[in-house]
C-alpha cells in the first residue's frame, strides 16, 4: 500500500490495509472525527501480526529544534499522538494485535537517537509495571528518512 505524507510516498509492501488517521475530510471511512480533542498519528499500518503506528515530522525548517525546549515540545507531541491514537483505536476494539511505534523525524541521526530513548521513557516502552498483562506497544523507533529505508527495506519512503 501506499501512502503519502507533504512530499514524502511511504510504500508498506507487506501490509494487509493502510489509511490516514489524522484524516481531516469528515465524509471519508477513516475519519475519526475526534480532532477537536484527540490527537492523532499520521497513519495506521496493519500488518497480519501487528498494528504500525507512523508519525511523521518532517520540518522545512531543521533548526527549529535546536533547543531542548523545542525538542521536549517534540518529545510530549509524540507522545500524546501515540496515547490518542491507542486510546481511541482500543475504544473501537481495534487492538487485538501488538502496536508498534515509529517516528519518521527529519533531523540527523544523534538527534532522532535521543528523542526514541525519551519517548520510550516516556510511554511507557521498554518499562512498564509488572501488573499489566501487556504493553502499550512493542516497540518504538525513531528516525530519519535514510536510517529508516535502511532499517526497514520493506517500507520505503521517498520523497516525491
Amino acid at each position: 500500500m501506499i501512502l503519502r505524507e507533504g512530499m514524502l510516498q511511504f510504500a508498506f509492501s507487506e501490509s494487509k490495509n493502510a489509511f490516514r488517521f489524522d484524516e481531516e475530510d469528515s465524509s471519508l471511512p477513516n475519519f475519526h472525527g475526534l480532532s477537536h480533542c484527540m490527537k492523532a498519528v499520521d497513519f495506521i499500518v496493519e500488518y497480519p501480526d501487528h498494528y504500525l503506528f507512523v508519525e511523521i515530522k518532517d520540518p522545512r525548517d531543521p533548526s527549529r529544534y535546536n533547543t531542548d525546549k523545542d525538542i521536549n515540545a517534540l518529545i510530549n507531541d509524540l507522545v500524546v499522538k501515540f496515547r490518542d491514537t491507542f486510546l481511541y483505536r482500543w475504544a473501537e476494539g481495534k487492538l487485538n494485535k501488538p502496536v508498534y511505534y515509529q517516528c519518521l523525524i527529519e533531523l540527523d541521526n544523534v538527534q532522532t537517537l535521543y528523542i526514541m530513548n525519551k519517548l520510550k521513557n516516556k510511554l511507557p516502552i521498554e518499562s512498564q509495571p509488572s501488573r499489566w498483562l501487556k504493553p502499550l506497544a512493542k516497540r518504538c523507533f525513531v528516525a530519519n528518512v535514510d536510517k529508516w529505508n535502511k532499517e526497514f527495506p520493506n517500507m520505503q519512503i521517498t520523497r516525491v
